[in-house]
């Protein structure tokens, strides 16, 4: 049977941000980012993204997804869509 492959898609929820802090940690958003792969697609995929996100609505940074199984690196977009009082909303999407 194959595998579905990261076409990713959809919301993930960001938890605490510090109540003084304006952007997602870059450790965090990482964690989030393969949280919500893992939980839509059960691919353990390695996340890398370039630094923290700025919480405020329209912020995007591109990461990149690696399917640990096959080795292919998938570009993602990160775009916040919400945030209120400690946390924020994001959209992921696969670019390309």
């Amino acid at each position: 049977m194959p595998r579905p492959r990261l076409l990713a898609v959809g919301p993930a929820l960001v938890l605490g941000l510090a109540a003084c802090s304006s952007s997602i940690a870059q450790s965090e958003l990482e964690a989030q980012v393969a949280g919500t792969l893992e939980s839509q697609f059960g691919v353990a995929a390695d996340v890398s993204c370039p630094g923290d996100l700025e919480a405020e609505v329209d912020a995007t940074t591109e990461c990149t997804a690696v399917d640990p199984e096959t080795g292919e690196e998938i570009a993602l977009r990160i775009v916040v869509t919400s945030v209120e009082g400690d946390t924020a909303e994001f959209d992921i999407e696969r670019v390309g």
